[in-house]
């Protein structure tokens, strides 16, 4: 059975309340069915438990780890490149012409491996059997060197190091999306509270409104009261109805919200604990500043880009150069069926050589060089950028929280104003020295402050959370 308890008077009419009942449980419960399949799951979170799901748990964050490990996998690729080579070839074949036909099988291997100079050996056994000749067997070994473009280990790595950098880049982006997931978990959480805080300040507001209502119309029906006091009242009163309804779907919205960051069904009733104490951040802006500076995974990941562009440029000059090979190859072949082997047939063959395939003008090569140059260029104003970006954040989160802090004791001698207000202006109306005005201005102004303030202390909570990530030291890396 779903439970709900409304606000005793909180509408004079039995069908708002229904209303309410429903915003609250988020539920259309229809009967009274009591079977485990309408029941719904229960769960109550505090700050630091909300915050460890979603760490563990938050679909974002899972996403980013599996691009993790995917990068993993493509690191791992790169470096089978200089790994040794095994790729073994059958062959069964048939051909005719018009004097013979004849049948050939066989099987061959070739066996190489790279080093990380880009020089390339080969090893290519293989055996045969052609019908009418016999079995033919051989081996044979190559080398190829290359000696301008692609010598070095810095050309021939080119892969890995790219590899490499995707994976590390894909490791940083996780933790940035850990603290933009962690920011978001605290903001929605405090908002939710937030939200629940002022159903509770706009239900008990209604329900006074509702005591001086009735007591207007006590006073009107008696002649110590007029019309325009009752009137005013009740339109108060719609307003407060009006803010508390407002306020239950806003909480509602931001629930369901968090639940989505949390991975917990949207069916699942979720109770969080949250507490507003808080101590002031005292933090001298230079040393904020310098904290910052060496803590934020931005400034590693740009660092890491212009290393990055530097090395790629340095490929892209050397590619500059003609693409020219020394090979040397050797082979040896012989007959052994159907002969002595004092009579077998060896054949020797070998080769020395150069091999090259470059484009003379090279202009694709030169303009490809351009380009990295200017990739260099736009990493280091990127990296400037991301300084003063940090630098700029860290002082507008210190000024943030300080001027919430001041907001607060304004909100607080606000309250206090407020109550001495509407004391006097409940005195003066209760003698009749006077109408409602005074009483219902000072009740909003009271409402007011103390929505005012709640907001003002959630507001620095969630911003000393925000100076922490804008240091580089919300979680530990």
């Amino acid at each position: 059975m779903i439970r709900c308890t409304p606000w005793k008077g909180f509408l004079p009419g039995i069908n708002y309340i229904v209303f309410v009942c429903i915003l609250l449980t988020g539920n259309m419960a229809q009967g009274n069915d009591t079977s485990p399949a309408n029941e719904q799951h229960s769960i109550s979170l505090s700050l630091s438990q909300m915050i460890d799901r979603a760490r563990i748990s938050n679909r974002y964050l899972l996403q980013n780890t599996i691009l993790v490990q995917g990068n993993r996998y493509s690191l791992q690729s790169a470096e089978t490149d200089f790994d040794w080579k095994v790729r073994p070839v059958a062959d069964l074949g048939f051909s005719k012409s018009e004097n013979s036909s004849e049948q050939a099988t066989g099987i061959a291997g070739k066996i190489s491996k790279k080093t990380s100079l880009g020089i390339e050996t080969t090893l290519s056994p293989s055996v045969a059997y052609v019908e009418g000749d016999g079995v033919s067997s051989g081996v044979g070994v190559s080398l190829s060197v290359p000696l301008f473009r692609g010598f070095g280990k810095e050309s021939t790595y080119d892969s890995i190091y790219a590899a490499d950098f995707a994976l590390e880049s894909s490791i940083r982006n996780v933790y940035l999306a850990e603290v933009e997931t962690i920011l978001e978990t605290v903001a929605l959480a405090y908002e939710t509270h937030r939200q629940q805080t002022l159903i509770t300040l706009y239900s008990e507001q209604n329900n006074r409104f509702l005591q001086h209502v009735a007591t207007i119309e006590v006073k009107e029906d008696t002649g110590l009261g007029n019309q325009i006091d009752t009137y005013r009242a009740r339109i108060r009163q719609k307003d407060v109805q009006d803010q508390l309804a407002g306020a239950i779907q806003k909480h509602q919205a931001s629930l369901d919200r968090l639940k989505v960051i949390l991975a917990l069904p949207i069916d699942t009733k979720l109770e969080i604990t949250l507490s507003l104490s808080y101590d002031l951040t005292k933090l001298n802006p230079r040393k904020a500043e310098k904290i910052a500076l060496a803590n934020r995974i931005e400034i590693q990941q740009a660092e890491a880009d212009l290393l990055e562009a530097r090395r790629k440029s340095r490929v892209a000059e050397k590619n500059i150069l003609p693409n020219v090979h020394f090979v040397a190859s050797y082979r040896k072949n012989t007959f052994l069926e159907g002969l002595d082997v004092a009579e077998s047939y060896y054949g020797d063959y070998w080769s020395v050589g150069f091999t090259s395939d470059t484009d003379l003008a090279r202009s694709s090569e030169k303009a490809s060089y351009q380009q990295s140059l200017l990739s260099v260029r736009r990493m280091q104003l990127k990296q400037e950028t991301q300084r003063d970006s940090i630098r700029s954040e860290v002082k507008n989160r210190l000024i943030a929280l300080q001027r919430e802090s001041e907001s607060i004791q304004l909100r607080q001698e606000q309250i206090v104003q407020a109550k001495g207000k509407r004391r006097l202006a409940e005195i003066k109306f209760s003698h009749g020295m006077g109408g409602n005005f005074d009483f219902i201005e000072a009740e909003t102004e009271l409402q007011r402050a103390r929505a005012n303030l709640l907001m003002s202390e959630i507001a620095y909570i969630v911003g000393q959370y925000k100076l922490r990530a804008a240091l580089g030291t919300l979680i530990t890396r």
